[in-house]
């Protein structure tokens, strides 16, 4: 979580302290899931309650994002699923669109190198810049 108390935040960029809210909102969503299904596969009796408000959490966090960047259609189903799904199903697809909008961002992307065919010179030089 982010330390606002700390000296080295002050000279943070706010766009980079939003980055580490949301990637923490992420982790928790993810630490609740874990022990949804952990429970759920022991046979336990276990309900989706923190698993849904962490997923709204999550959604609330991005929602001017969504708001601007998505159809009114797809905008109005996720912010419905996050807030009155029941269904572990829904949920779990509602999280996974949320995580291919933050890859598409390129916030939570891994593989961010470049595939190029080295033996094309032409193809080389145009990734690299030159």
């Amino acid at each position: 979580m982010v330390d606002f108390n700390n000296e080295a935040t002050v000279g943070t960029p706010a766009v980079d302290i939003n980055r580490v809210t949301i990637l923490q909102r992420r982790y928790d969503y993810q630490e609740a899931q874990e022990d949804y299904r952990k429970k759920r596969l022991a046979g336990s009796g276990v309900t989706l309650c923190i698993v849904r408000a962490r997923l709204f959490t999550l959604f609330n966090e991005l929602q001017p994002m969504f708001k601007r960047t998505l159809t009114t259609e797809i905008y109005n189903k996720l912010l419905d699923t996050c807030e009155n799904a029941t269904k572990w199903a829904d949920i779990r697809d509602a999280f996974y669109f949320i995580n291919e909008e933050l890859d598409r961002i390129k916030l939570i992307r891994l593989d961010t190198q470049q595939v190029y065919d080295s033996t094309d010179t032409e193809a080389e030089n145009e990734i690299k810049g030159f």
